[in-house]
């Protein structure tokens, strides 16, 4: 068993690493910036970690031995297999209880391997996640120190002013309350950084000063279907809460016809209710999922029609910041001028990567919406 559930969740990882996003080859160099000093960890060698880590999927494999010793104890306690329908007591109590008791063991057996298999893809998609807000985190941090150095650049100048009796004392005071809270957001920064490598490390199973280098970022590729109704349908027969709520109408369909099912008599409406109450749930269930699925699908694409406004502001950052290279290199701007031209860049690829970060993560959700639960 566990070698079958080892296959399955090579397949799904290898499908979640191609479905939504195309990774780089992770470069191995370390880093002199403090955001990360350590080994070079793959997104897939991060989803490895994290299983092996993961005392929820432990306990979800012995869930599946347990479930299957009590499914095969019920097992031997059946003498024949009841036909279903139309024999409303016929059996007799014993016959009718132990029956029950199988089909709950037998739908409880099944439904721990869809547990599993559902652990597996929340954890996926959680490791991606950290992984990748690790990456926005140290963006941050190099944003805000660009900030900082505009931030501390303003104030020498604005010292040099006043002195100079060019500026007045207001100037000065405007750019040392700039730069406490460039070094306030900073510090700010740097925090979320620690957090988001806390996140990381308790996940893959590493200590929690560890400052790994996540360098594996997702390639931009716009989600491409055909019909949307077609996507959510896939969702809803495949998602392991749906497939829950049916198989219990099933069991439940069983029982309406056994007055002793339960082990004592139930009345013939009490049964009927029950049903009608696992049909309700069943609807329930789907309704949220394909609400769920049509969500992320809009989200994902408001993501997509941001995406060239993204680009275009970053490009014409980068060109309003080749313009001040220029004018700096014949004296005709200051070197404020050149700085505050590399914050906007910063700005707008911090921007466009956190854009494209979001958009891989939705991807992945929308294959399999039940992970994000």
């Amino acid at each position: 068993m566990r070698k079958i559930l080892r296959k399955i969740l090579t397949a799904f990882v290898g499908a979640l690493l191609i479905i939504a996003f195309a990774v780089p080859t992770a470069i191995a160099a370390s880093s002199k910036d403090g955001n990360g000093t350590g080994e070079v960890i793959s997104l897939q060698q991060a989803v490895d970690m994290a299983i092996k880590n993961d005392e929820t999927l432990k306990s979800a494999l012995a869930e599946i031995d347990r479930t299957r010793a009590l499914r095969e104890n019920a097992q031997e306690n059946m003498s024949f297999t009841p036909v279903e329908g139309g024999y409303n007591g016929a059996y007799g109590p014993q016959i009718e209880a132990s029956w029950l008791s199988l089909l709950g063991a037998d739908l409880n057996y099944r439904a721990s391997q869809r547990t599993y298999q559902a652990n597996l893809d929340t954890l996926a998609l959680k490791v991606c996640k950290a992984y990748w807000d690790v990456q926005v985190a140290r963006e941050k941090v190099a944003l805000q120190e660009k900030v900082m150095q505009q931030a501390l650049l303003n104030l020498q100048n604005a010292r040099a002013a006043v002195q100079a009796g060019t500026a007045a004392a207001s100037t000065l005071t405007a750019a040392e309350s700039a730069w406490k809270q460039a070094e306030d957001s900073l510090t700010a920064a740097k925090h979320t950084l620690d957090s988001a490598y806390t996140t990381f490390n308790n996940l893959v199973g590493l200590d929690a000063g560890a400052r790994p280098l996540l360098q594996e970022e997702p390639a931009y590729s716009p989600l491409d279907i055909a019909n949307l109704e077609y996507e959510v349908q896939r969702v809803l027969e495949n998602d392991p809460n749906v497939w829950k709520a049916q198989q219990n109408i099933d069991v439940k369909r069983w029982s309406a016809t056994m007055m002793y099912s339960s082990g004592s008599y139930t009345p013939y409406d009490a049964r009927q209710a029950e049903l009608q109450q696992a049909e309700y749930t069943l609807e329930t269930v789907k309704e949220a999922t394909a609400l769920k699925t049509r969500s992320l699908y809009y989200q994902i694409k408001s993501l997509e029609e941001n995406y060239s406004a993204a680009q275009a502001a970053l490009s014409a950052a980068q060109e309003k910041l080749r313009v001040e290279q220029a004018k700096a290199q014949v004296g005709m701007n200051t070197k404020a001028d050149v700085i505050a031209a590399e914050v906007d860049v910063a700005k707008a690829q911090e921007a466009l990567d956190e854009l494209v970060r979001n958009h891989a993560y939705l991807k992945l959700a929308f294959e399999k919406p039940w992970a994000m639960s």
